[in-house]
């Protein structure tokens, strides 16, 4: 019997049917564990039809289907332990709701997901606001694509502060996440995909710190690691991102596809990240450049946006520095930087990269080579701990704990964790091993496929929130 996370528990398979489980797992396994039933297979069919297009983006496992209100009545209730899934046209504004305790901060991200090549422009912009149940605005977040006017997963978060944030909305009781969608008159009409999830943010355990530490204003990026990187494969959205510690990390980046990578700090740690893209066969600028062609930026635990970077390509290799960000600690929820305000808590910070889809016709579709250089100092703080589950704002064991050391996560070896935790019967489990050793061969010829018809291998979006 395996728990899923967000999902209700699933129990009796049969031998076929736990084939087709582990089948799912190998195929879709995301860094938080396997997958398992319908979940599971859906989540390997959203996963099958990223690698086909590269502008997709894989949904939550077992995410719920809802549907967004038109005003306050019948707002679907959004809770901690779920993920969500529902879609939002041009122009329209929703309403959903959520239970707040008095304790807790409470932070509702919404993940846009606009087609694959779907026509968007400089002011079409996904917006998220929590207001209480008299109207007050607690929080809002919005996201746009900016100057990088091409489609790619957007998301926004409004956050309700019980530290650091105003006397307002600080009463248990019922509140409504407010998503709005604006879009410009020449951009497509069609619907968005959306991905909404609520996390709360329990209390410290003792006395909670109530002045921004000095360092958090103007923080030093440590040196980036040096060498040539080790093969990793970025996932196509927050749910499936790859699992990446300190360290130099190579993938390649089709246009179009935006890859997410995700990097898990403790308090007191700190991340720094430079992105370079290979240059392309053909280089030189004698084909024309593509402005912000590379669009890096980084999301705290919470899907908050951080802090972005681009750069334009004309075919020579380029590199791509995010500013330096703040050592996590929770007093940064009182610094005056946006940058350092969003490093307020410990979990896995995501690392998105996302690549025009115009440079496929100056340069073709077949990839070029990426290169991640991840920083991670400090030693993790023992000092600060919260008083109760701190759901997505811990680093937990396993996988983050080898990521933290360098070593990275990756889907295979979390694949051999299905058949190792399964709990099935011998013949079963031969079968099994023979699918899992089918998925990871087709996925070393895809790899290989991949490097024998495209260039060789060598070493989003605009942030702003109110309150």
């Amino acid at each position: 019997m395996m728990q899923l996370r967000g999902t209700r528990r699933w129990a009796g398979f049969g031998t076929a049917a736990a084939c087709a489980v582990a089948l799912s797992a190998a195929e879709a396994v995301g860094p938080t564990g396997p997958l398992a039933g319908r979940a599971g297979q859906a989540y390997a069919a959203d996963a099958a039809y990223a690698a086909d297009d590269p502008g997709s983006y894989v949904f939550a496992p077992g995410a719920e289907r809802v549907e967004g209100a038109a005003g306050r009545s019948g707002a679907h209730l959004l809770d901690s332990r779920s993920t969500y899934r529902s879609s939002i046209g041009a122009g329209r504004t929703l309403y959903y709701r959520v239970q707040l305790d008095a304790a807790s901060g409470a932070y509702v991200s919404a993940v846009a997901v606009p087609p694959g090549g779907a026509e968007v422009s400089y002011g079409d912009r996904i917006a998220v606001t929590l207001q209480d149940a008299a109207g007050n605005t607690c929080g809002s977040g919005k996201a746009s694509f900016g100057a990088a006017d091409y489609a790619a997963p957007l998301a926004a978060t409004a956050e309700r502060l019980i530290d650091g944030g105003g006397t307002r909305c600080r009463e248990a009781g019922t509140y409504f996440v407010v998503v709005q969608r604006e879009s410009g008159a020449e951009s497509a009409r069609g619907d968005w995909g959306l991905e909404l999830s609520l996390a709360a943010e329990p209390p410290l355990a003792g006395d909670a710190p109530s002045e921004a530490p000095a360092e958090a204003q103007d923080p030093v990026a440590p040196p980036a690691p040096t060498g040539s990187g080790k093969a990793a494969e970025g996932g196509s959205g927050f749910n499936d991102a790859r699992l990446l510690g300190h360290g130099v990390w190579s993938d390649r980046i089709r246009p179009g596809q935006s890859l997410f990578y995700r990097v898990p700090l403790d308090w007191g740690q700190q991340l720094s990240a430079q992105v370079e893209l290979a240059g392309a066969k053909g280089g030189g600028g004698v084909l024309g450049g593509v402005p912000k062609a590379l669009n890096v930026s980084v999301h705290n635990p919470a899907r908050t946006p951080v802090t972005s970077t681009g750069e334009s390509y004309r075919g020579e290799p380029v590199t791509a520095t995010l500013e330096p960000l703040a050592a996590v600690a929770y007093e940064n929820r009182y610094a005056a930087r946006p940058e350092a305000k969003q490093a307020r808590f410990p979990g896995s910070y995501y690392v998105q990269v996302t690549l025009d889809p115009k440079l496929r016709e100056k340069y073709g579709d077949g990839g070029l080579g990426l290169t991640l250089r991840l920083g991670v100092t400090g030693q993790p703080r023992t000092d600060v701990a919260y008083d109760g589950d701190a759901g997505p704002f811990q680093v937990g064991g396993g996988d983050d704990a080898g990521a933290a050391a360098g070593s990275g996560g990756g889907p295979d070896r979390q694949v051999l964790a299905v058949v190792a935790t399964a709990g099935i019967g011998t013949g079963t489990g031969l079968v099994l091993v023979l699918a899992l050793w089918t998925v990871l061969a087709r996925r070393s010829a895809a790899r290989r496929e991949a490097r024998e018809t495209t260039v060789p291998r060598t070493p989003v979006e605009e942030y702003e929130t109110s309150r």
